[in-house]
């Protein structure tokens, strides 16, 4: 039986992958540190569990609409709303299956076959991959590596086109935890408004900002109509695994992009929406605790890079990942950063991810959303591999 061309082009996500094997490793008894996935090492609030108990518990588990039950949409629009700058009514906000999902809807009700997608470069790697699958073009617009990696307004506009349909923006940024300002997001803003572009607002990172304040485009003048905001509760309360998402947008956008999910997904979870509607009325202090703990770990990971010759590293405003340049130590073996990283894993048991996957091989990414002595044993097992590739004597030491 043949496979479509579109699933054929598509590879799987790369952090899934370094995911399974790390969980071959330990199982089979390997002392593996893993700075990979950028899942936050706290539990949930108490008060998201304990509201998915009830729900269990009360046989309340059945199909709910597929936009999310009532009280919960309304929530997450007061929410969103309050995080961007807007007012949301709960007709304009869609519950999802994680903010994968809200991503994946964003493009799907934007996008017809054949239209370009602007996307950072370096960028989430997932990006690319979810217009391919609605057959919209990926069109990947490097960043100013001497600025974070930040996009030079005049070059996104040169590569606008007339199938351009909409622009990504992910501010805190995964992989380099960049962070625009209010006035680089307006100069964004302006480039799609003068081509009439819609904005996809990855704001998933929204409360981890260590320099500079979080801005949603979609509070920038003339932005809200044209900007879909994507949010979700993974990071801001560290709930990966219940796969709560937000899409937020105008009316008629949240209802297409409702439709669409009736048909490809029906609900979120029920038990997991519960879940989300205690932990959103519980408020931030969850964020914030994890927040003070993402800036401690940052400075932890800041002070050990320093310490490795040759590699550079801008401090991130946000996000919790660290994504330094590490290309002085590529040669031999070592032809780039899927090179680099696999060596890693297989002398020092040490799982990071090779910037190659998210568009800049120069670069790895190492999630610093893990306990303190895990992140310095990681950081430390990094420094020791990198001084015996410098020194021509690379072997298994962990």
């Amino acid at each position: 039986m043949d496979i479509s061309s579109r699933a054929r082009s598509i590879p799987p996500s790369l952090v899934f992958e370094l995911d399974a094997r790390v969980g071959e490793l330990r199982r089979a008894g390997e002392d593996v540190v893993s700075l990979g996935a950028g899942q936050p090492d706290f539990p949930g609030p108490e008060e998201a569990v304990r509201a998915a108990q009830r729900s269990v518990e009360g046989g309340n588990v059945g199909y709910t609409p597929a936009s999310g039950i009532p009280d919960l949409r309304a929530a997450a629009a007061e929410h969103v709303g309050r995080v961007s700058g807007l007012s949301y009514e709960a007709k304009q906000l869609v519950v999802t299956s994680g903010a994968k999902e809200a991503l994946a809807l964003a493009l799907a009700v934007a996008c017809d076959p054949g239209d370009e997608v602007i996307l950072p470069s370096p960028g989430w790697l997932s990006y690319g991959p979810m217009c391919q699958a609605v057959d919209a073009v990926p069109v990947p617009v490097p960043g100013d590596p001497d600025r974070g990696f930040r996009w030079d307004p005049a070059a996104l506009d040169a590569a606008v086109t007339s199938r351009t349909r909409a622009v990504i923006v992910n501010s805190p940024s995964n992989p380099t935890g960049l962070v625009y300002s209010r006035d680089e997001l307006a100069a964004i803003a302006r480039v799609c408004a003068d081509r009439d572009l819609l904005l996809v607002s990855d704001e998933i990172y929204w409360p981890f900002v260590f320099d500079g304040a979080f801005v949603s485009p979609a509070s920038l003048p003339g932005m809200a109509e044209r900007t879909i905001v994507v949010n979700g509760l993974s990071k801001s309360h560290s709930m990966t695994g219940w796969r709560i998402g937000f899409l937020a947008a105008t009316p008629a956008i949240a209802k297409a992009a409702g439709s669409l999910k009736s048909h490809l997904s029906s609900n979120a979870a029920t038990p997991s929406q519960h879940a989300a509607l205690a932990a959103l009325r519980a408020g931030d202090a969850h964020a914030e605790m994890m927040k003070d703990a993402f800036e401690r770990r940052r400075g932890l990971a800041l002070a050990a890079v320093a310490e490795m010759p040759d590699v550079v590293l801008e401090p991130p405003a946000g996000a919790f990942y660290v994504f330094p340049r590490v290309d002085a130590y590529y040669g031999g073996d070592i032809t780039g950063s899927v090179a680099l990283c696999a060596s890693l894993l297989e002398h020092e048991r040490l799982a990071v991810v090779p910037g190659a996957a998210f568009g800049e091989d120069r670069c790895i990414r190492l999630s610093i959303a893990a306990a303190d002595e895990v992140l310095a044993e990681g950081l430390a097992r990094m420094a020791r591999h990198l001084a015996a590739l410098r020194e021509g004597v690379a072997g298994r030491t962990a």
